[in-house]
């Protein structure tokens, strides 16, 4: 049995659990498949069983494969946390605090609020980092980031986080007045036959809209384009007169697409946010987590697009 053992081992092998594939770890690791495979052999000389079996073009987790990547993450999370505390002072002024967020959270909601913490401590280092809600959570789990804000679905969180709802937004319709009337008010089913601007259907904003849209009743509409971006969703609306659905934040305040009113409307979204439950957080995180409850508990004024 090989008795070295090291991070960057466990970290091919979780790299490869997330892409269930040997092939294409080694493409992100930008190193030859064999190297990725003599890394895996390794580890599992060290644990002394075999951690995958294959079925069809796909790596599955054995029982002890199972095993392993829970404590690799655990391994992997505790030695990430001690490379971000050495160094932060007790006072909260210096320091590191790494947050992850989804793309309009992160974007309109939180930069304003970590700003401000940042500006009231100049020594003090703050990334927000923005991708995919999926990602943000799995940088969760493995420690890579102290803490997420994010919008989320119904799905369950891993038993190595835990999860507190921040804030619930309301959902509205926006659209022209070339397209809607100011003032006018439509039923829930006249809004969803507008021509709607939409996002990917793998997007957590639109995976929770057709799921509330279900549950009162109503199939998913028509979308006469999908976009990634919120801002793209915005300007696509205005320039060819369609409507979306978002909040309030996403969409800004005095511009060219206002809120329709649709009394049988309430569709909402959550904020959430996720750490690790055996997450200790140093006084600088603590303080970045203390403004943005109280500015998410305010929600921020939405942005005026006459800029």
């Amino acid at each position: 049995m090989d008795s070295q053992l090291s991070f960057r081992r466990l970290e091919v092998f979780r790299l490869v659990v997330d892409e269930r594939s040997v092939t294409r770890a080694a493409e992100i690791l930008m190193v030859a498949q064999p190297a990725v495979s003599a890394q895996l052999r390794a580890l599992e000389s060290w644990v002394g069983a075999t951690l995958f079996v294959r079925r069809g073009n796909r790596l599955v987790l054995t029982e002890a494969g199972e095993r392993t990547n829970e404590w690799a993450k655990n391994v992997l999370a505790g030695a990430a946390q001690v490379r971000r505390d050495v160094g932060d002072l007790a006072s909260g002024d210096t320091g590191r605090v790494l947050v992850a967020s989804s793309m309009a959270v992160g974007t309109y909601l939180l930069a304003p609020i970590l700003a401000t913490v940042g500006k009231e401590r100049p020594k003090a280092e703050i990334t927000v980092s923005i991708s995919r809600p999926e990602e943000v959570v799995r940088g969760v789990e493995t420690g890579e980031f102290d803490f997420a804000v994010l919008n989320w679905d119904e799905r369950e969180f891993s038993d190595a986080t835990t999860s507190e709802v921040l804030s619930s937004v309301q959902l509205s319709v926006y659209a022209t007045t070339d397209l809607v009337a100011d003032g006018a008010t439509l039923s829930l089913g006249e809004a969803l036959s507008l021509p709607l601007v939409g996002a990917p259907r793998e997007v957590v904003y639109q995976r929770n809209l057709v799921a509330q849209l279900r549950n009162l009743g109503h199939d998913e509409p028509h979308f006469v384009i999908r976009l990634g971006h919120s801002e793209a969703m915005v300007r696509a609306a205005v320039e060819h007169d369609w409507a979306i659905i978002a909040p309030e934040y996403a969409v800004g305040a005095g511009g060219p697409l206002r809120p329709v009113d649709v009394p049988d409307f309430r569709i909402e979204e959550q904020i959430v946010l996720v750490h690790r439950r055996d997450k200790h957080f140093s006084p600088l995180q603590e303080a970045a987590l203390g403004a943005i409850r109280s500015g998410l508990s305010r929600m921020a004024p939405p942005r005026d697009h006459r800029e």
